[in-house]
């Protein structure tokens, strides 16, 4: 458990510029990467997916001090706990608390940490549209309008085709008992970007209801 103390400090330092002059936000930082590292080897302990979502779930609200404090200061300095957080943000399904921290590691070209391989903005959309579609698979509730906002954020940034395609196809699945219309359109634009994105049958069950509901 973090103290008051601790979580104060947490924050404030997360707001200052790490540099020689300031070697408390420096001996702070390395701090937190130190709490993540052991909390990545108590993860990696297990090997079930759902008890690693569940034991993030819970390591996550240490951490939101820090986070907070970069965000308040629109910190710039590449922090690889705020990112690592954001990826368990999402992992755990707490897209709207993710979304904030997704601004702002695309809006100061923040990188990934090395072993997830990817740009930022390709990281963020396919994890989100891994998730959803997981979600959607197992009969849960997906909030359409942060996936919206997510797909808004990405629209600009560089990334493989079959990535953009599976967020599209993630809303398309999302919108589709709700707003059927749009849904075909985001599902019409997967396909567009992925002939492999699976969503053809999708496409055709929803282009029958429509012509149906029409006649």
């Amino acid at each position: 458990m973090i103290s008051p103390a601790q979580k104060f400090l947490q924050k404030h330092y997360a707001q200052k510029e790490r540099n020689t002059d300031n070697l408390r936000a420096i001996n702070a930082y390395e701090m937190m990467l130190a709490k993540l590292n052991n909390d990545r080897i108590r993860l990696k302990k297990f090997q079930s997916t759902e008890a690693k979502i569940e034991l993030k779930k819970q390591l996550i609200p240490e951490y939101m001090d820090w986070i907070n404090g970069v965000l308040e200061s629109d910190n710039a300095q590449q922090d690889d706990v705020f990112m690592r957080l954001m990826v368990w943000m999402i992992d755990t399904k707490q897209f709207e608390l993710a979304y904030p921290l997704a601004e702002h590691a695309l809006k100061h070209n923040w990188v990934t940490p090395d072993e997830y391989q990817r740009k930022t903005a390709t990281l963020i959309t396919e994890e989100l549209a891994n998730t959803t579609l997981a979600q959607i698979s197992n009969k849960q509730t997906v909030n359409a309008d942060v996936l919206l906002k997510f797909a808004e954020l990405v629209a600009d940034k560089d990334m493989f085709d079959q990535v953009r395609a599976k967020l599209n196809k993630a809303i398309g699945y999302v919108l589709k008992e709700t707003q059927p219309e749009q849904a075909l359109g985001y599902l019409k634009r997967a396909l567009e970007l992925d002939e492999s994105s699976g969503v053809k049958t999708a496409i055709k069950e929803l282009e029958k209801a429509l012509n149906k509901a029409e006649s």
